[in-house]
């Protein structure tokens, strides 16, 4: 199996070309971040893209419409990461149709629970938008094999008890986890949190079956010229290959 490149960027004004460097560069799915005000997964840097965001007036319907007038142009699949206020206040069902209608491949809702998501799924179940399962470091192991027995698409490991962007500090069970959700699926195990480095890339993909890199791909796309930008995204894709 190849191994998976997920980068994160920020639903700005900018998305539809920041997605565009992406795919061209190797990124397998992009995570789309739909910013929110009270963002209680994000760290610094996604929360401060966030708010600049909300600033520029970026709402869920901008980033619907771009991805609409956009879709045929990108090549790699692409998933909104949202939270759960947004989807009730726009209309559940109505919420993942626009998302089948504009080629969304899944959704994370990081502040919505495990069973409250199989409800939500119910409640969707015509719709082909894939519900992503995140997996936290403090779940035991009963509650793993609940998740990976109801996940689809792929299967978010969180690496640390934190916020993104935590710099490299992953939970000291984190590979044990990997290796005990690849144990029980056949759907790819990712993880995200904190992989900011190559050497972090090398040494979570080793186990990982891809990694999501969130808060260092929104700082290059924001600080970096294109060119810095570009190679860091192929140097990962190509550690990704060596594995």
């Amino acid at each position: 199996m190849t191994k998976l490149f997920i980068p994160y960027i920020m639903g700005n004004k900018s998305f539809i070309k920041n997605m565009k460097i992406l795919d061209e560069n190797g990124a397998d799915i992009v995570e789309i971040g739909v910013p929110f005000s009270d963002p209680v997964a994000d760290g610094p840097i996604i929360m401060e893209a966030g708010n600049h965001a909300i600033k520029e007036g970026v709402t869920i319907d901008y980033i619907f419409n771009e991805l609409s007038n956009h879709k045929d142009e990108i090549n790699c699949k692409y998933v909104l990461m949202t939270y759960y206020n947004i989807i009730v206040s726009y209309g559940e069902e109505a919420f993942f149709k626009q998302c089948a209608n504009v080629g969304v491949y899944g959704v994370i809702i990081p502040d919505l629970p495990h069973e409250l998501t199989q409800k939500l799924k119910a409640k969707i179940a015509k719709v082909n938008v894939k519900l992503i399962s995140l997996v936290a470091m403090t779940a035991d192991d009963e509650r793993i094999n609940k998740i990976v027995k109801q996940a689809e698409g792929f299967i978010y490991t969180v690496t640390m008890n934190a916020t993104t962007g935590e710099n490299g500090t992953f939970h000291p069970q984190l590979k044990d986890k990997l290796k005990l959700l690849k144990a029980h699926t056949d759907i790819p195990v990712v993880a995200g949190f904190g992989i900011r480095t190559i050497e972090h890339v090398k040494d979570i993909a080793d186990v990982a079956d891809g990694v999501v890199i969130g808060s260092e791909i929104v700082k290059r796309l924001s600080q970096d010229d294109n060119v810095d930008t570009i190679h860091f995204l192929k140097q990962v894709r190509e550690t990704l290959d060596m594995l």
